[in-house]
């Protein structure tokens, strides 16, 4: 059961070694504050504010005609940086990045296919300190969060990492041995393959990720889709259908579909219940159908890599999306 959206724990902290950002004393230098709201508001808002540190604030406004502006306040300094607007109000979710690196700062305001991210910089910023940062993800004393933030993280990074697909670390994967958790895999390990018969696993690529918002997981449901158990996967994650369905709508026996495009909150849903997710990729040195338990998953490939079958594109998806549940999408066994 997914909590309460004011008991959801929402600090999401990361760095390039994937362990997480300690509360303490020292400062951030380099990192993003992430945080993804819902437009259109109804009038100028505050999103976040934090005022309860002695001589500390840190606050974020938002205005779509003026912009946005982070205020930043230590003892008698007090630096503000701008985003000027109008900013795109289109439904849906948004995502505002404010990024440091030493002094320098980037403001970015962005939309899925609204176009390029409204960027703006400066080289005013304060360092932030980590255990500011941990009150203000998790909600804590003396900070507010507008009811329209919906998802709220920390990264040592200069921004989240990129969309990409990628399987829980409990899918079962058939391998020579039997099915074998994906993390408990190892590179050598033979994996079972619906094209190529047993593949070595060239690479296995861990991660710790944000789950929430834009980057909330896909469950995808046991028995659909050949299934005897739920499985966690990324919203990109090709998955390899078939069936009558699949053949009468798009002429080919097999489709690759993204794991997002199946979502009916029936056979697959998003899962919002963690505030981050340990993950991983697996690697076969091509992009190949992975047999996990009797479902078909693609493993790890470049965007340049040709899919050894056609991949749906997301307008294709909705007629399929209308038949999920009343037909049995499975992949050849």
């Amino acid at each position: 059961m997914a909590l309460p959206p004011d008991r959801r724990p929402l600090w999401v902290a990361l760095s390039d070694r994937s362990d997480p950002l300690p509360p303490g004393p020292d400062r951030l230098t380099q990192g993003s504050l992430v945080l993804e709201f819902t437009p259109p508001l109804q009038s100028p808002a505050v999103l976040l504010d934090a005022h309860a540190w002695p001589g500390r604030a840190f606050s974020v406004f938002y205005d779509p005609i003026i912009g946005i502006a982070v205020l930043q306040r230590e003892g008698a300094t007090v630096k503000r940086h701008l985003l000027p607007g109008p900013l795109s109000t289109r439904p849906g979710l948004a995502r505002l990045t404010f990024a440091v690196d030493g002094p320098r700062w980037t403001l970015m305001h962005e939309q899925p296919d609204a176009g390029v991210p409204h960027t703006s910089t400066g080289t005013t910023a304060l360092a932030l300190s980590l255990s500011d940062l941990h009150a203000l993800c998790t909600n804590g004393p003396g900070t507010t969060r507008h009811p329209a933030v919906q998802w709220l993280g920390v990264t040592r990074g200069t921004g989240l990492p990129g969309a990409a697909p990628w399987i829980g670390l409990n899918t079962p994967i058939d391998t020579r041995r039997g099915p074998v958790r994906a993390g408990h895999l190892r590179p050598g390990d033979q994996i079972a393959t619906l094209d190529d018969g047993f593949r070595p696993l060239m690479a296995l690529h861990r991660h710790t990720l944000p789950a929430q918002g834009s980057h909330a997981p896909v469950l995808l449901r046991s028995p659909f889709f050949g299934l005897t158990t739920d499985i966690l996967v990324s919203p990109e994650q090709m998955v390899l259908i078939s069936g009558a369905s699949v053949e009468y709508l798009y002429g080919v026996e097999q489709a690759l579909i993204p794991a997002a495009a199946l979502c009916d909150g029936h056979v697959a849903a998003r899962d919002g219940r963690r505030a981050v997710t340990q993950c991983l990729t697996l690697d076969l040195g091509a992009p190949l159908p992975i047999r996990a338990d009797g479902c078909c998953l693609m493993s790890a490939f470049a965007p340049c890599d040709a899919l050894p079958r056609r991949a749906l594109r997301a307008y294709e998806t909705q007629p399929l999306r209308a038949l999920l549940g009343h037909t049995a999408l499975r992949h050849v066994a």
